[in-house]
């Protein structure tokens, strides 16, 4: 049987025209069964290279084994023999394959002849009937062949060559699936990066007897490749030691299927198998097998019915408007589940009309929110500003605004607006307080100052505001004629006088620390002067000197030195730097950073406490001001989630303290390590 290519490319393109039925209408069409190719190439009379004895006879037989025994019509075979053999002609033959082939097509190729290999280059070769030795350039490479047989578009491909050094083709290794459903490139070589042999004169070569008998030999219906190769390996072994290799091809369409060989059979009981079976694949292998059987137009109905369910089955499984569209468009008028396909469509389409309606007023939600928040944070950055000016009752006014655009996740939370609003009015009335009393005091009225001043002190319990009560207390023991005159107290008594309040509410208040107030504390707890006392909350309101015989008394230079510290709260008092955080654990401290990144904002705050309960922190993200109290070495601060620590070290330069903290994970034992 030989190969005239000429005639192959003119039949190629009749069968084109005539298979792919150019003009036909959509309701006549039927579903293409694959159908079986072989190409065989064989060289034993080369014109250049030593003569071969029995590659055409290999070929020659492999074809007919194939057409006799299995599925493999005679007109699908194309052989090219010796002479027929050369460089282009084999080129020629793969081109005129692929213009010839339907996707699901199968074919295989079997090359028989000599092989060469260049070691220089890594790369092994087929040799034509009309090749020179050492012109590579009339050579076909491994590459080459593999390059066309990726493009050659087919449901499998499989590749057998029994040449020298043919195991050079082998690229890779990949479990196979037995499945025809699945794509396949695969090859079969006679050996490794070796020679192997042709065998005697007038029989098979060793390669060649093992495929031939496992082929003639076989009696069930189906013989996957994988078997094939597995008998074709163990039988060329015992019989040559040689070492025959199989693989698929790389960055090919192979799906790790592979080619299943049907045998020719009865078509009665082929029929009644593959109606038991009720597959497209052996609907499909049944055309394939009698494309002229009684059963085809029963065969093609039955694709069609097949096709259609697997493709329904997608689409429910898919479940979107596209597959629904999809089987609709291909189906109508007629399908099985077009009803059931339109009827899902519209749900889908109100489904997503509904979701599109509620994304859009989400999204008009979201827009809202973020104006408010736009509006919010205005508001909190303004009563920020304003408190940190001292203008509180402004500030208090910003905050309101701001709480009543709060939301849930906005920052700072509403916790924080609210203790703001409460440090304002607190810090207000202590004011209010502390300004009616300066008024007494520079009115010479000390009683009714005395009364605001300790009014503002149970508001806050301030050392400065306790001196200047104790001024007003000696002013008062003088003689009344050394305090001046009486017009002058007249005047100061004009001063209306403070509304008391419940003891309980004042201490509540006083119980909040805040960073204004601390402030205020601070610029308050400056020394005593030696003359009239500096009672401005401000700047300090200078006032002419009384004269010699009314001056106040020098509290500061009656009071004798204080003692030193000796006892945690004593020593307790001024600004501390934070080193380190650690968290305690079965006795041992672990650096809480490397937990918790987070905590490095805090290394480096200052800590300043003050004798009134009151610690301003500051670190590099703000300030807070908290209470805290000490008895003896138990210390407790008024932070959210600390409960009731110990003090650890404190000396003069070093103060360690160890406090229970608790949040969503539990209560954790953190070690803050400070020093001077």
């Amino acid at each position: 049987m030989t190969y005239p290519h000429q005639q192959l490319r003119t039949k190629t393109r009749n069968i084109m025209a005539t298979e792919r039925g150019m003009g036909r209408k959509k309701e006549d069409e039927v579903p293409y069964a694959g159908k079986n190719y072989l190409l065989v190439i064989g060289i034993d009379a080369y014109q250049n290279w030593q003569a071969l004895s029995n590659a055409v006879k290999d070929a020659r037989e492999f074809a007919e084994v194939l057409t006799r025994q299995y599925q493999f019509a005679e007109d699908q075979v194309f052989a090219l023999y010796n002479e027929e053999a050369t460089e282009a002609n084999i080129y020629q033959a793969l081109r005129d394959m692929k213009r010839r082939l339907e996707p699901l097509d199968n074919l295989i190729v079997y090359y028989s002849g000599h092989g060469y290999y260049d070691n220089e280059f890594d790369e092994g070769y087929w040799v034509p009937v009309n090749a020179k030795p050492g012109d590579e350039s009339q050579f076909i490479s491994n590459a080459n062949i593999v390059k066309r047989i990726n493009a050659l578009d087919t449901q499998h491909t499989l590749l057998i060559v029994d040449s020298c050094f043919s195991g050079s083709l082998v690229v890779r290794k990949r479990n196979a699936i037995p499945d025809e459903r699945f794509k396949s490139r695969r090859i079969l070589a006679s050996g490794r990066h070796e020679t192997v042999s042709d065998g005697r004169e007038g029989e098979n070569s060793p390669f060649s007897a093992g495929l031939l008998t496992f082929l003639r030999q076989n009696t069930a219906p189906k013989l996957d490749t994988t078997s094939l190769i597995l008998y074709v390996k163990d039988y060329v072994f015992g019989k040559a030691q040689q070492h025959p290799v199989d693989g698929r091809i790389q960055n090919s369409a192979d799906e790790g299927g592979e080619f299943v060989f049907h045998l020719r059979r009865d078509e009665a009981t082929v029929w009644q198998e593959v109606c038991a079976a009720n597959t497209v694949v052996e609907y499909r292998n049944y055309l394939a097998g009698f494309p002229d059987g009684v059963y085809q137009a029963v065969a093609n109905r039955k694709i069609n019915e097949l096709e259609e369910d697997d493709i329904w089955k997608s689409t429910k499984i898919n479940d979107n408007e596209l597959a629904f569209e999809a089987y609709i468009r291909k189906y109508s008028p007629s399908g099985k589940y077009l009803a059931e396909a339109r009827s899902r469509l519209e749900q889908l389409k109100l489904t997503r009309s509904e979701r599109q309606k509620a994304q859009e007023e989400m999204a008009a939600r979201e827009n809202q929110r973020e104006q408010q928040r736009a509006t919010y944070d205005a508001h909190v950055k303004t009563a920020e500003s304003l408190y940190q000016e001292r203008k509180l009752e402004d500030a208090r006014e910003a905050y309101r605004a701001a709480l009543k655009l709060h939301l849930p996740g906005f920052v700072p939370n509403q916790e924080y607006l609210e203790e703001q609003i409460n440090f304002c009015q607190t810090n207000l009335a202590f004011l209010r307080h502390y300004e009616h009393g300066k008024d007494a005091l520079q009115s010479e009225n000390y009683r009714l100052a005395i009364e605001y001043f300790q009014e503002a002190l149970k508001i806050n319990n301030n050392s400065k505001v306790e001196k200047l009560i104790a001024y007003c207390q000696d002013q008062l023991r003088q003689p009344q004629q050394k305090r001046g005159a009486t017009k002058t107290q007249q005047q100061a008594y004009a001063t209306p006088t403070p509304r008391r309040r419940g003891v309980g509410w004042w201490m509540l208040l006083g119980a909040v620390g805040v960073f204004v107030l601390l402030v205020i504390i601070a610029i308050i707890a400056e020394d005593t002067p030696t003359t009239t006392p500096n009672y401005s909350y401000d700047d300090p309101v200078q006032t002419d000197p009384a004269p010699e015989a009314t001056q106040p008394v020098d509290v500061a230079a009656a009071t004798p030195p204080p003692p030193a510290a000796t006892t945690p709260s004593q020593m307790i008092l001024g600004s501390w730097r934070l080193q380190a955080i650690a968290v305690v654990r079965d006795g041992y401290a672990y650096d809480a950073t490397q937990e918790d990144p987070t905590l490095y904002a805090l290394l480096g705050a200052t800590y300043y406490f003050q004798n009134n309960g009151i610690v301003n922190v500051n670190t590099s993200v703000g300030a807070s001001v908290h209470n805290y109290t000490i008895n003896g070495y138990t210390f407790y601060l008024g932070a959210l989630g600390y409960g009731i620590g110990e003090i650890n070290q404190l000396d003069n330069y070093n103060l360690v303290l160890t406090l229970p903290f608790t949040n969503s994970f539990g209560t954790h034992q953190l070690q803050f390590s400070l020093s001077r």
